[in-house]
């Protein structure tokens, strides 16, 4: 097929993404929402080969992790985390852990509310949840634009602040949605030192934001 070398680096097929991922490879952002919000004993749910697994745990976290493939649950184990293979419902009993966390979950299943119903189950305090954020797509669209993770073919949800908010009403009292990760608005500028720039600001919150990449949600218990 002509052109399926670019097709092939746009869009991209990640069930097994995790397995060319090497360890310590993170979005620090998720680590620092997990401690400004967890408690003490942690479940992470879709915990891939357990890279924020590890991380949290080497912060005085005590984590266990769990998943549906098979493939990250035994590189998850031979790097030292106490992971599980999900098959069926989860094996832990009621309210084991204070906190549960789906990081970049939501997105790759067909029915979310099983899952967010076991989270709910197993934790005392709150699940925390990121998920990326698709708000905002028509005002990029009219710009020739999309955020990059539609090019994720295995992606069955895409959330905006409002309907992920709308799901986890379903299941829990108290829930707070916040979109986070903003982009740099000089990205797309062809000169790097000005993009570097752009980039700085963006972090320390000095240019106003219009897109955000990710969504971050507290589910309290």
């Amino acid at each position: 097929m002509i052109g399926e070398d670019i097709r092939a680096s746009v869009f991209r097929d990640t069930k097994n993404y995790y397995e060319q991922v090497p360890p310590g490879v993170i979005a620090r952002q998720l680590i620092t929402f997990a401690k400004e919000h967890a408690g003490k004993d942690v479940l992470d749910l879709g915990c891939a080969t357990g890279n924020y697994s590890l991380a949290l745990s080497s912060m005085g976290y005590n984590v266990k992790g769990a998943d549906v493939n098979a493939g990250y649950v035994k590189i998850a184990r031979e790097r030292g985390l106490d992971a599980h293979l999900i098959e069926g419902a989860l094996p832990f009993a009621d309210m084991s852990f204070d906190t549960v966390l789906l990081f970049e979950v939501l997105e790759h299943l067909p029915n979310p509310d099983a899952v967010i119903i076991e989270a709910r189950r197993v934790a005392r305090k709150n699940v925390l949840i990121t998920t990326p954020n698709s708000g905002g797509v028509a005002e990029l669209q009219r710009s020739g634009l999309l955020f990059e993770h539609f090019a994720d073919l295995d992606h069955k949800n895409f959330f905006t602040k409002e309907s992920l908010r709308v799901l986890l009403e379903r299941h829990f009292v108290r829930v707070k949605v916040q979109e986070g990760d903003g982009i740099n608005p000089l990205a797309l500028l062809p000169w790097r030192a000005v993009r570097f720039f752009g980039s700085g600001l963006t972090r320390l919150k000095l240019i106003p934001q219009r897109f955000y990449f990710r969504l971050f949600a507290i589910a309290e218990i």
